[in-house]
């Protein structure tokens, strides 16, 4: 399975549940780390490594088997610039029978979107399954745009919660409560932390 993250967290976000399922069944996981989210808190010195740290620390919490990262780097809000190097780096990452999640395409935050495309583009051409997460979307979007949209619902059992809990605890620059620039609001957080994830299919 292929994960492909705008900003490191939304890979937990949105399909943590879904890559601790699967690698606990020893299939293998690879997460596209799309950028590091270093523009996230232009105020904060090294969001960059902070969140790289992160995404390490809530890794290894989701899943006791390796999951592979690979990091493209490219700038926070700016994935729309460098489309070809990022339509590469999925190419170059597709394998065989693989599966593909991504952010879904119409999330509402330009890198989640731009990304989101690219997948779609890339799914079609090859022929892979895909299914998109959706982040943004559930504070933004008209509920009115998904009634003619296919949603699949992945379920998570209670050792997958716990792990993904654990996993979604370790993005402390952007979650943490007592910071009044918090990135996400609180609430938002309800949507990660159900019994299953929701995927656009």
């Amino acid at each position: 399975m292929l994960v492909v993250a705008p900003h490191p967290d939304d890979e937990v976000m949105g399909a943590g549940g879904l890559i601790h399922t699967w690698a606990g069944m020893g299939r293998s996981v690879t997460v596209l780390s799309v950028t590091d989210g270093e523009a996230a808190l232009p105020v904060r010195e090294n969001l960059d490594v902070i969140r790289r740290g992160e995404l390490k620390e809530a890794l290894r919490k989701l899943c006791a088997t390796h999951v592979s990262v690979v990091r493209l780097g490219l700038p926070d809000g700016r994935v729309a610039d460098f489309q070809q190097k990022l339509r590469s780096a999925i190419l170059s990452l597709i394998e065989p029978a693989m599966t593909m999640i991504a952010p879904y395409e119409r999330d509402g935050h330009p890198d989640h979107d731009v990304v989101g495309s690219i997948c779609c583009e890339v799914a079609r051409m090859r022929g892979i399954p895909l299914a998109r997460y959706p982040i943004w979307t559930w504070q933004r979007a008209d509920p009115a745009e998904f009634r003619e949209v296919s949603w699949g619902k992945f379920p998570l059992d209670s050792e997958a919660r716990r792990a993904k809990t654990h996993a979604l605890q370790c993005f402390m620059s952007r979650l943490q409560p007592d910071l009044q620039d918090t990135i996400a609001p609180r609430h938002l957080l309800n949507y990660f932390q159900r019994s299953y994830e929701a995927f656009l299919l």
